[in-house]
């Protein structure tokens, strides 16, 4: 008798989370954005280390920082701290993108599960779409970024009203692009678009990455109209019409120095190839946003002056991103 009450009740319950999957339970829209055109930005910052609201010099028209002080979960930025990193000392409004790498999982983000790393008696408990770390950068996953799972965890899965619910007992279930755009910023940096190149192998690598930098653009600009999608390098992505009207704007590291080693200069014919592609965006009235790593005024003023002519808005910064941006330049 017993058994059999377990069952029925067993059955109540998966019955009735059945029927939670089954009511649809959409996000609400966020107020749209508001503030300064991306297009008018003339100076912009980029700090993921220690960033500061009264740190940001006032003639940044953008900040891009991390969603969180730790780049995990659980001290991300406040809405009301947002908001102060959005307005300068003279009341006037700035615009504050999220960082987000989408091409590596990184090990301190609010969705990193530490099993996911265990390999016991030569088995693992990662997901299929986590592959191996970057040697180079510790804590970075290469990652199948085309894979359902590794996307849902930044645009989520059909909203339904389980899915609600569960999040409020696993935070972590919470969608990347819904924190970002609760939290108050204007839009999101992606990075690691690039990640592409590592995955010659797959003839569609490029394609997939357009298509998924489409989707978080399609599901940001729903959540929260006017919602800005900027991409870091992967410039190849630009010859493809559909990639450009999905992004308001590229940023390009080390176009002229710094690719075969810090401060040296790039090959001509590397900077020509990269600025025909990122002259593409700019045909499209799309802003080009250029950091470079250097430190010596020679240098700098040579870089200044390219990036003058070519109509890109360069920004000077540390490799580590970890100091207040410059101001005045």
């Amino acid at each position: 008798m017993r058994n059999a009450k377990l069952i029925v009740l067993l059955l109540l319950l998966s019955g009735g989370l059945y029927a939670l999957t089954l009511i649809a339970s959409p996000r609400p829209q966020l107020p749209p954005r508001t503030g300064p055109a991306l297009a008018e930005t003339k100076a912009w910052g980029y700090q993921l280390q220690g960033a500061q609201p009264n740190k940001v010099p006032i003639d940044a028209d953008v900040m891009v920082i991390d969603y969180s002080r730790d780049g995990g979960g659980e001290r991300a930025w406040t809405p009301a701290e947002i908001t102060a990193f959005r307005t300068r000392a003279d009341g006037r409004p700035r615009i504050v993108l999220a960082y987000m790498s989408v091409g590596e999982a990184e090990i301190y983000r609010y969705y990193w599960r530490r099993h996911w790393a265990w390999r016991i008696l030569g088995r693992t408990f990662r997901p299929a779409w986590l592959g191996a770390e970057n040697k180079e950068w510790r804590g970075n996953y290469r990652v199948q970024y085309w894979d359902p799972g590794w996307q849902a965890l930044f645009t989520g899965t059909a909203r339904s009203l389980l899915d609600r619910v569960t999040e409020l007992y696993l935070p972590w279930r919470k969608p990347y692009l819904d924190r970002v755009l609760e939290a108050g910023f204007d839009g999101v940096y992606l990075d690691r678009v690039d990640a592409f190149g590592e995955w010659e192998s797959r003839t569609t690598a490029e394609a997939d990455m357009a298509a998924f930098v489409a989707s978080i653009s399609a599901t940001a600009k729903t959540r929260k109209p006017g919602a800005l999608v900027v991409v870091q390098n992967g410039e190849e992505l630009l010859a493809r019409a559909p990639y450009r009207r999905a992004i308001d704007g590229i940023a390009k590291e080390d176009l002229m120095f710094g690719v075969r080693g810090e401060e040296a200069e790039n090959d001509a014919r590397d900077v020509l190839k990269s600025v025909a592609l990122l002259n593409r965006a700019r045909a499209d009235k799309l802003p080009v946003f250029v950091v470079e790593y250097v430190t010596e005024a020679g240098k700098r003023a040579r870089a200044q002056r390219r990036a003058t002519e070519l109509g890109y808005v360069l920004h000077f910064a540390k490799r580590k991103l970890n100091a207040a941006p410059e101001s005045g330049l």
